[in-house]
């Protein structure tokens, strides 16, 4: 428990000083936005949400953190849509990843896991971290970025 909580305020603390005033605190998970409760609930079908924090900072928008029960981690925006899936010990559902960049990996990197997944909530822009430490980048439109 408190490396997680440790691990997220130093991701936190590390990300710029447009942290500069950040509070993280332990919320119980019917707070969790209900659009990321069915992210969890849709994606996730196996398994629970342990623990959820809520991140306030003074210059950037509040966001949501939960942690399941395989030592997956989500992070929401405010309204609950999902910004960071991170899968320390196994993959993002192949689902969850957009159709055109699911056929860009099929086609390119076939059999590879995505690891991690983050979307850039201003332009919609996508990251992914596979299983072999590639790193793509899509633009909005789910093209890659060269």
């Amino acid at each position: 428990m408190k490396k997680f909580f440790l691990a997220l305020a130093a991701i936190v603390l590390l990300a710029g000083t447009a942290f500069a005033d950040v509070n993280i605190e332990e919320i119980p998970i019917k707070k969790v936005p209900d659009l990321g409760l069915r992210t969890v609930k849709s994606y996730f079908p196996n398994n629970t949400v342990v623990k959820a924090v809520k991140i306030k900072t003074k210059d950037m928008k509040n966001c949501t953190c939960v942690r399941l029960d395989n030592d997956a981690t989500i992070e929401f925006d405010k309204d609950g849509h999902w910004m960071i899936v991170n899968c320390r010990n196994s993959s993002v559902p192949m689902r969850m990843v957009p159709g055109k960049i699911q056929m860009y990996l099929s086609r390119n990197y076939p059999g590879a896991d995505v690891v991690y997944m983050s979307r850039e909530i201003k332009n919609g822009d996508i990251t992914l971290l596979l299983n072999d430490g590639t790193e793509l980048h899509f633009t909005n439109e789910h093209t890659i970025i060269q």
